[in-house]
């Protein structure tokens, strides 16, 4: 202000011109300190749990026996042995740091349930929600990898043995799934979901994590509520076309029932839900440990 005034009051009197302002000090507003993607960048290098389990070729028992099973569905019959090949499937659900670093290297539009920040360290790793049946897709085949077939998943969820649980028979408890309970249920602007990392005294037969949960996920197959009546009982891969695409595995707003692991789910794959993530597979082939990330994030082979 003092030098504002001198200034006039020089040109006043003496009718000399003001010295001219240096360029910076003729900016309206100064770069911002900050920006969204300065969190980005900061939650993109927190610590996140990596890592897949292989699952052994053989025999498995698909579909529910209602006999054992009361909750089981017309869809899901009737039970019979499948055979698979070996594969990987990703021991933990995708997380919001995984599917960050997807969109940083790819340009891919951020989930719905994230904010401008994106999102809290809270929340970093939960599972991501609000992804469409695409976007996954295209998540596993950015980390080349796949998204899991219906029956993979099923095998990795339960074991060989029909289950009809990750952890055995015996009803879901608090302690080894994030499942919804008698007056549990609530719908509120962020679900209430847990990290991927948590109740492994609920991992499956294989030691893959919330497979009863938490989320429900994504698989590859289109839907078809009689397919199990067909006669492909050799790595199934489901319908050639249709019109909905399976998810499975329940959520955390949802009875104990819906998270059996041989029920099974269906919807458009352009829907997006606060219910549904999630994880990846590959074929036994190739080793997950030959995949290396370059410096611009993208899944490359070593």
């Amino acid at each position: 202000m003092y030098r504002a005034v001198m200034l006039t009051l020089a040109m006043a009197v003496g009718g000399a011109a003001a010295p001219a302002l240096a360029d910076h000090e003729q900016q309206r507003s100064q770069p911002p300190l900050w920006t969204p993607w300065d969190e980005a960048e900061r939650l993109a290098i927190l610590k996140r749990p990596e890592g897949m389990v292989l699952v052994p070729a053989g025999p498995f028992l698909m579909g529910s026996d209602p006999r054992k099973d009361r909750a089981a569905g017309p869809q899901e019959l009737p039970q019979r042995q499948v055979f698979l090949d070996a594969f990987w499937i990703d021991r933990y659900e995708v997380s919001n740091i995984d599917y960050l670093l997807f969109v940083w290297a790819t340009g891919a539009p951020w989930p719905p349930y994230w904010r401008e920040n994106p999102f809290s360290e809270k929340m970093a790793l939960h599972p991501v929600i609000g992804v469409t049946w695409y976007e996954a897709e295209a998540y596993c085949q950015w980390a080349q990898k796949r998204l899991p077939t219906e029956a993979e998943w099923e095998k990795a969820a339960r074991g060989e043995g029909g289950a009809i649980f990750p952890w055995g028979d015996e009803p879901a408890g608090w302690l080894k799934s994030n499942i919804a309970h008698p007056g549990s249920k609530r719908g509120i602007k962020y679900p209430p979901l847990a990290n991927v990392t948590r109740y492994e005294k609920g991992v499956s037969p294989y030691g893959v994590y919330q497979m009863a949960g938490n989320v429900s996920e994504w698989v590859a197959d289109w839907f078809d509520p009689r397919y199990y009546q067909k006669d492909e009982v050799v790595n199934p891969k489901g319908p050639a076309t249709g019109q909905l695409k399976v998810f499975r595995g329940g959520s955390w707003n949802e009875d104990p029932e819906v998270a059996r692991s041989a029920g099974r789910n269906a919807a458009q794959p352009d829907h997006r839900s606060y219910l549904i993530g999630f994880r990846c597979a590959r074929d036994a082939q190739a080793s997950p440990s030959t995949i290396q990330r370059s410096e611009d994030g993208q899944a490359k082979e070593k």
